[in-house]
């Protein structure tokens, strides 16, 4: 997990030839890629007249106080409605428009008045659907947290979040620490302002970016609708720059006291805070650090015939391919994910087991560790949300295989996960499998994906802590081509260039995770603030969430320029664009591994994120790009090299037939029926060990 402090790169932009800011018409049209748009001369972005950002009116009504775990005294909404067909008493948007309340509670089981974990955060969610308030309209609340029996101190504050008339942006305010609290190198206090820098419209922001997406909307007039994009709710989170400080209050953004047809408002259902990677105490103290990941990425794995995945009671059993392993704490536990799920799962039990590197597929090396999830064998996890198991006691060396097995709880038509895995899974007979060594249960399933698991993480010493690197992109991280044995991906690729590497003594020395997906873009949009933003899922979720996060490989671009119809020129300008908010974004973050004061109390100063950016490799005849598209890259690839002040591994050049950055094809030998194989994996794995670890780079791996 990673936590926000000013960037290392604080004074770098886009090219100087257009600056860039956020087209509120292309987010309410549900978005997240960028386009260009001229600061106005004071230097402020343009806005809409329909984006609410840094209302200043007061509000008529006295400042609201509540505590995180209880929000009632800070509810001043209605916003979701129980459906009959008389009049609705909601108001969500100034014109009589409401969730749900049994999409909600039924559909996607987020139960009334309870909790909910949300990237890593438990919320507790206000009591909706009975005609009383049920949201805070952003309007100066403050929001304390108790001394015992809620989450207090952390990684990043998660808000639940929507908006309705438009989207909000830059809706900013504070963070207050307790006393002794987040202390400055000199010991003096120091709070924290936030910004929640883009907060989208309920109906129109992007489904994929959201934690829930209902069905229905009903109306005041005794209607109910089914819209083509549902009511959504996004989860946002905002790092905080002193990790493991005691946390007092949470003060919302002040921009209305009341919905407005057309008016852009602010709504948050509840919030919480995120922990940050440590655990334990003296000589216990051990820090978690991410050894495997999967992207999630669809709420449908497919089967290789194309057919929709499902299970029927019975139990998972899939293989991960670690890369670091534990120390001498022999920590580990299990991320597991309904994050892209339509529907609440319940695994009614879970385990954790070495592979038998003998027999490998489905055998257990010896009996598998029972999981648990706060003490319980089992856990629900409702749509949206995630969980992590409690830690548990195995010894996992560097690049071993664990097998993670899940016992799913009746019928499940579709199973979330990540789509495109190219790693097997079995899943066993209608029982309960979890404890078996044995494979003889388990059948080989036909998944193309990767169901339900998440991360894994291991322990390392809390006085000298590992870090993880986190390959966040496209195809060329994902690697869908790759051979389906589950280690060939570009995580794995790495994992094994940095243990064959003697200037690394052979040891994998940090976590490589892989965040990689075959879907569309994940160029963020673009905004400004000099504040701690928000970052809405995928980047909060796929990155900032992972087990102590140091550095970031950004890999992408390619999808943007495949789909891009305009000229080089346009198309290049808008992925350099991308890249650069990507970057910017990302190292303005930093770990969790508080330094601590005078006093012993974490401080401000902690170190940041590394941030690298891939050149983008030729087109493959599979996806072959026009003579636009490929100038365009060509174009993206000599600024990056030339121009750009970041960190640059030159992936097109490793993998090319020129063997530099703007040679158009890729190697023969890389290539498999045209598509990128294990070498071509290989070979970008080793330009990124080559670079970091010659001395070619100012900032090294963390």
């Amino acid at each position: 997990m990673s936590v926000f402090r000013s960037p290392r790169h604080a004074s770098r932009r886009p090219r100087s030839r257009r600056v860039v800011a956020v087209t509120v018409a292309a987010l309410a049209a549900g978005s997240l890629t960028t386009t260009a748009s001229a600061y106005a001369a004071s230097g402020t972005p343009a806005q809409s007249p329909r984006t609410a950002s840094h209302d200043t009116r007061s509000p008529s009504a006295a400042r609201l106080t509540c505590a995180i775990n209880d929000t009632s005294g800070c509810l001043n909404n209605t916003a979701t409605s129980t459906f009959t067909t008389t009049t609705s008493p909601a108001d969500a948007d100034g014109s009589g428009n409401s969730f749900n309340a049994t999409d909600l509670t039924g559909a996607a089981g987020w139960q009334s008045g309870k909790t909910v974990t949300i990237d890593g955060a438990t919320i507790t969610l206000p009591k909706f659907g009975t005609g009383a308030y049920d949201n805070m309209l952003a309007s100066g609340q403050t929001v304390t947290l108790p001394d015992s029996g809620v989450v207090n101190t952390g990684a990043a504050v998660v808000f639940l979040a929507f908006a309705t008339g438009a989207p909000v942006t830059n809706a900013t305010s504070t963070i207050t620490y307790a006393k002794n609290n987040c202390l400055d190198p000199n010991g003096v206090p120091s709070d924290q302002s936030y910004d929640l820098s883009a907060v989208p419209d309920w109906l129109s922001g992007p489904s994929s970016a959201a934690s829930i997406t209902l069905v229905h909307e009903n109306h005041s007039d005794g209607t109910q609708t089914s819209p083509n994009s549902g009511p959504k709710v996004y989860a946002i989170s905002v790092p905080l720059t002193c990790p493991g400080s005691v946390i007092s209050s949470v003060s919302l953004p002040q921009l209305t006291d009341g919905v407005q047809a057309g008016r852009p408002a602010l709504h948050i259902l509840g919030l919480g805070v995120r922990p940050t990677t440590a655990t334990g105490s003296g000589s216990s103290a051990r820090h978690w650090v991410g050894t495997w990941a999967s992207v999630q990425d669809t709420g449908k794995v497919q089967s290789s015939n194309g057919s929709t995945a499902a299970i029927d009671s019975q139990t998972l059993r899939i293989p991960a391919h670690v890369s670091i392993g534990t120390d001498s704490g022999n920590g580990v536990r299990v991320h597991l994910s309904n994050a892209m799920g339509a529907t609440p799962v319940t695994f009614d039990a879970a385990s954790v087991a070495l592979q038998d590197t003998t027999a490998a597929g489905a055998t257990a090396a010896a009996a598998p560790v029972a999981l648990t999830f706060d003490g319980s064998p089992s856990v629900t996890i409702p749509a949206g949300g995630d969980a992590t198991s409690d830690p548990v006691t195995l010894t996992v060396e560097q690049q071993a295989t664990v097998l993670v097995s899940l016992r799913v709880r009746g019928m499940a038509p579709a199973i979330p996960g990540h789509s495109a895995a190219r790693t097997p899974v079995w899943v066993s007979d209608h029982a309960d499998r979890t404890s078996d060594t044995d494979a003889g249960h388990y059948t080989q399933t036909t998944y193309t994906g990767l169901p339900y698991l998440s991360g894994i993480d291991v322990t390392t010493s809390a006085s000298n802590p590992t870090g993880s690197l986190v390959l966040y992109g496209d195809q060329s991280v994902n690697g869908g081509t790759a051979s389906d044995d589950g280690r060939h991906h570009l995580s794995d690729a790495i994992t094994n260039a940095l243990a064959d590497d003697p200037r690394g003594g052979t040891s994998v020395r940090y976590g490589v995770l892989n965040a990689g997906t075959d879907t569309n873009s994940l160029l963020p949009q673009i905004t400004s603030s000099a504040s701690p933003f928000g970052a809405l899922n995928p980047l909060d979720r796929d990155v900032l969430t992972q087990g102590n996060v140091r550095t970031v490989l950004v890999s992408t671009g390619a999808t943007d320029l495949l789909n891009c119809t305009g000229n080089a020129y346009t198309c290049a300008t808008d992925v350099e664009d991308g890249l650069a908010s990507l970057d910017i974004r990302l190292s303005g973050y930093s770990t969790d591994d508080s330094q601590l004061s005078i006093n012993q109390q974490p401080v401000t100063q902690n170190s940041d994120i590394t941030v690298y950016l891939a050149t983008i490799a030729p087109f493959t005849a599979a996806h072959p790009g026009t003579a636009a598209q490929e100038a365009a890259r060509e174009e993206v690839n000599t600024y990056l090299l030339d121009n750009y002040p970041g960190q640059i591994i030159d992936f097109a050049a490793a993998v090319s037939a020129g063997g530099n950055a703007t040679s158009s094809t890729v190697k023969a030998a890389d290539l498999s029926d045209g598509n990128p194989s294990d070498a071509y994996y290989a070979d970008l794995a080793g330009r990124y060990v080559d670079d970091t670890d010659s001395g070619a780079l100012v900032y090294p791996p963390n």
